[in-house]
């Protein structure tokens, strides 16, 4: 029964809540049932709107389409509605746009069209997540040149904005010396400072534990450069 109802469901998100009803029966039947009932009381509470053009509507709409359940979750229309907010400015909708079209959700994956609305949103925009993704293509070689020296530049943009995944990444160049002089000072600063939220980092990529990496420094650095690296995170701490 479960089978068939996954099979249908995407037919059903044409249907009129009164006929999804009358094919499926009471939504307490089957968990699925009452998410899809939830999903289009999602859908038609922006859908009107996102059709005249209000910007809100659009990326609501796009984020209700894109996190459904997989059984009717539409990427495609997810990156339309993303999209259509994107080219009206929407900083955080440029960004979302460039993570789909780099994951290949809703089209084909091209890296090179994700840099484009990356760099849209990390440079008008300032946005620290869009910063960091620009960066990790530049690190890669995907869809732009490769460039140690410009993913640096973007990685610290936004471990300068708090990204705990860009104070990270910085702390492993700093320590591996990849496109910087390696600085094992810098590295157990970025380090530091990416700590308070390794909860976050540990979801992002589960290997990158800030607390270990530290760790590992101070088992090769000795009394003064820890001391001169503890100073930084103070300073560091203290701007405000």
């Amino acid at each position: 029964m479960r089978v068939f109802l996954f099979a249908i469901f995407v037919g059903a998100l044409t249907l009129s809540a009164g006929s999804a009803y009358f094919f499926f029966g009471q939504k307490k039947d089957d968990p699925l049932v009452a998410e899809l009932f939830r999903y289009r009381q999602q859908v038609d509470a922006v859908l009107p709107k996102a059709k005249t053009g209000d910007v809100k509507a659009q990326f609501a709409l796009a984020g209700v389409l894109k996190r459904a359940n997989p059984a009717f979750r539409d990427e495609e229309k997810a990156l339309f509605w993303f999209r259509k907010a994107a080219d009206q400015g929407h900083v955080e909708a440029q960004f979302r746009v460039g993570e789909m079209y780099a994951a290949g959700e809703g089209a084909a994956r091209n890296y090179h069209r994700a840099s484009e609305w990356f760099q849209l949103a990390a440079g008008l925009g300032n946005h620290p997540g869009a910063q960091f993704a620009l960066g990790d293509l530049y690190f890669h070689g995907r869809g732009v040149p490769h460039s140690y020296g410009r993913a640096i530049n973007l990685y610290r943009k936004a471990a300068h904005k708090g990204h705990p995944v860009a104070r990270h990444v910085l702390g492993l160049m700093y320590k591996e010396g990849w496109g910087v002089d390696l600085d094992l000072v810098e590295a157990f600063k970025w380090f530091s400072l990416a700590i308070p939220r390794a909860a976050a980092l540990r979801v992002w990529k589960p290997p990158y534990d800030p607390v270990k990496e530290r760790e590992k420094l101070l088992k090769i650095m000795n009394r003064s450069q820890v001391d001169r690296a503890e100073r930084l995170v103070k300073a560091w701490k203290g701007r405000k």
